[in-house]
Formats: C-alpha cells, structure tokens, sequence
C-alpha cells in the first residue's frame, strides 16, 4: 500500500463499515451522527434531506454529511427506510 492509500483508509472511522456512510443530523444546537447504509441513497425522503443539505451548506465539505433536520427526524426517517425494506424482503 502507498502512503496516499494508506493515510486515506485511516481517515474513514472503524465504525462505518464497508457500504455505509456517515451523516450528522442537525438542527439548531442539537446533533446526532449516524451511519447509514448506501441503500438509504435511492429512498425519497432521504433524497430530499440532501438536497436541503446542499442549499444549506453546499458541496464543499469534508467528514461527515451534516443533514439540515432534528436528530429525531432522522431517526424517523432511518426507521420508515428500515422497515420498507424488511417489507420488500417479506414479499
């Protein structure tokens, strides 16, 4: 491994695993990071959280991808995601 690869596989943290990736949610002076599946990429209410996020703080950002929204909303949304999948898999 060159030291370019290998000072970049540091910088992802060990709790975000192969697939998944790093959001904070933040509204006001409360936050709440999350690690969320890749899937979650192709849901609507997802979607329509990045966009918000884009207007709000743009494209150039490093680290986590802060999402403009209460950390409990995001739970909501992360549970809506979750349970549409366990239902697609039921079917």
């Amino acid at each position: 491994m060159d030291d370019q690869s290998e000072n970049e596989s540091r910088d992802v943290p060990e709790d975000v695993k192969e697939g998944h990736f790093a959001v904070i949610a933040m509204d006001n002076d409360e936050l709440k990071r999350f690690v969320v599946p890749l899937s979650c990429l192709r849901h609507p209410s997802f979607l329509r959280l990045l966009e918000q996020a884009a207007e709000v703080y743009g494209f150039d950002h490093e680290g986590a991808l802060t999402l403009p929204c209460r950390p409990s909303e995001m739970e909501r949304i992360l549970a809506l995601i979750y349970m549409e999948f366990a239902h697609d898999c039921l079917a």
